[in-house]
């Protein structure tokens, strides 16, 4: 999983936000990182794909919500929430298949809104909606 986040995100490379950072911010969408969401967002699921043994952690929670806001996005305005709309296609199957890996790796219920999210993410792939 980390794989196909970091080839989707190579952003991801720079680590443009600490574990403490994301600890002590654990909800992208209410806590607006000082980042574009581009690269603040991929930073979240990695961290949830690296910390899967603090599962219980609101970071898990918060993320799968926020990629579930993001999905049902109508537009890129306000820049707070266009995170699907600054995906390419490669990354919107990225964040697909993160939603998929949280519903068989994880063990607590993030239900229903992982299950929103996955119906609502694999619906904005299939039209193509993103903006690179």
């Amino acid at each position: 999983m980390y794989e196909t986040l970091e080839k989707a995100f190579p952003c991801l490379r720079d680590k443009e936000l600490t574990d403490e950072y994301i600890e002590a911010h654990p909800d992208p969408v209410r806590d607006v990182p000082p980042i574009p969401l581009i690269r603040a967002v991929p930073l979240y699921m990695q961290w949830c794909v690296t910390h899967k043994s603090e599962e219980g952690e609101l970071v898990f929670d918060y993320t799968i919500s926020a990629l579930n806001k993001y999905a049902r996005a109508r537009s890129d305005e306000p820049e707070q929430q266009n995170f699907r709309f600054a995906c390419n296609e490669e990354q919107r199957a990225a964040v697909i298949i993160f939603l998929n890996w949280c519903r068989e790796s994880l063990t607590l219920d993030y239900e229903p809104s992982l299950s929103r999210a996955i119906r609502n993410w694999e619906a904005a792939d299939k039209f193509g909606q993103g903006t690179r």
